[in-house]
């Protein structure tokens, strides 16, 4: 899985927290078809901001190789899980990919292999 992190307002409720959380775990299974589901990495954090001035920030960290459409669903799938728990308007959602070649992601002490989708 790639490794997510999403910044929410000050003052989320732990409940909105976890809700956002596991809707966009199970987002990334949908849209970006990861080979291996065994690692848990989606993070969610207050920081101060304004809705649509820097919030909510989501970084996505992964290894190359998602085409455009996965990226784009992934961005929409989020977008829709934020505007359902924290009405968030689409256009206020920042999401930013950075891709990072496989001997750069290391689990266990093992760089992990290129990525590959399951649904190929």
């Amino acid at each position: 899985m790639p490794v997510i992190r999403i910044e929410v307002p000050e003052g989320t409720a732990t409940e909105i927290k976890k809700a956002i959380r596991e809707d966009v775990k199970a987002a990334v299974l949908r849209t970006l078809a990861p080979k291996e589901t065994k690692y848990d990495y989606v993070a969610i954090r207050e920081v101060f901001g304004e809705i649509g001035d820097g919030l909510p920030l989501v970084t996505v960290d992964l290894r190359p190789g998602r085409e455009v459409e996965r990226k784009k669903a992934l961005v929409d799938a989020i977008a829709a899980v934020l505007n359902s728990q924290l009405q968030i308007k689409a256009e206020d959602v920042y999401v930013l990919f950075r891709e990072t070649p496989a001997p750069g992601h290391y689990t266990g002490g093992t760089p992990l292999p290129a990525w590959v989708p399951a649904d190929k």
